[in-house]
């Protein structure tokens, strides 16, 4: 595919779950962006270290908020967790950068069809495909930086076959904008990464998990509103 310029995207993928829903995000930035992405990711070293956190903290969604994997000094202070989070999602909003939002309904997954795609292989097609999309309406190409997860040989190898055979559906892509190989990462080191994980955490709280404390749920939506001017597309998949 021909651009209009040799810059290319990049994607990053992360995924969360719950026993009936799967969601895979992608954090799609311009690399020539990237060190916009890491001032931001800088600037969150010194708002967490005002919480008495270490600078370089992987900013790992889940830890955050159960205080746990370096975040034990805001463990039993909920609005401090709720507060970084915010910084968090306010700096990614501020960004050069689209989300994307994928996920499905796994129980109506596993209704329809006799033998269905595990749900990870089936969210990740769709979010191939919008990013895909994304990046020939830009009139670029995009690379795929997914976080590692267990099955990535067999991930990678499915788009391989798609961009060969075109992916499965009435809306078959080879994937012409994608720059193989669809390469596995340790979000530890990579700011895009961290920025995926916070989002698709943030997106399952609010569309998967019934929160027993309105203040929390009211707190979930707030942050989710924060990221309105990056958010390009959500869409669960309902079979």
């Amino acid at each position: 595919m021909r651009c209009h310029d040799e810059r290319v995207l990049l994607a990053y993928l992360d995924e969360s779950y719950t026993d009936d829903r799967y969601y895979i995000v992608a954090f799609i930035i311009d690399e020539a962006d990237l060190g916009l992405l890491e001032e931001a990711r800088g600037r969150m070293d010194d708002f967490i270290a005002g919480f008495g956190i270490s600078r370089g903290t992987e900013m790992h969604a889940h830890s955050l908020m159960t205080g746990r994997d370096g975040f034990e000094p805001v463990s039993k202070a909920v609005r401090a967790r709720i507060r970084i989070m915010q910084q968090w999602m306010t700096e990614l909003a501020g960004l050069p950068a689209v989300v994307v939002v994928r996920g499905v309904d796994v129980p109506r997954l596993n209704a329809r069809y006799k033998y269905p795609d595990p749900p990870h292989r089936v969210v990740l097609q769709h979010i191939l495909e919008d990013v895909n999309a994304y990046a020939r309406q830009r009139v670029t190409t995009v690379r795929i930086v997914a976080d590692e997860v267990p099955g990535q040989v067999a991930h990678a190898e499915d788009m391989v076959r798609y961009q060969i055979a075109g992916t499965p559906g009435y809306k078959s892509s080879t994937l012409q904008a994608v720059v193989p190989p669809l390469a596995f990462e340790d979000s530890a080191s990579m700011p895009g990464l961290q920025a995926a994980d916070g989002i698709a955490y943030l997106y399952r709280r609010l569309d998967a998990h019934t929160e027993t404390d309105p203040r929390v749920a009211k707190s979930v939506r707030a942050l989710w509103q924060t990221l309105e001017p990056v958010i390009y597309k959500v869409w669960r998949w309902d079979p």
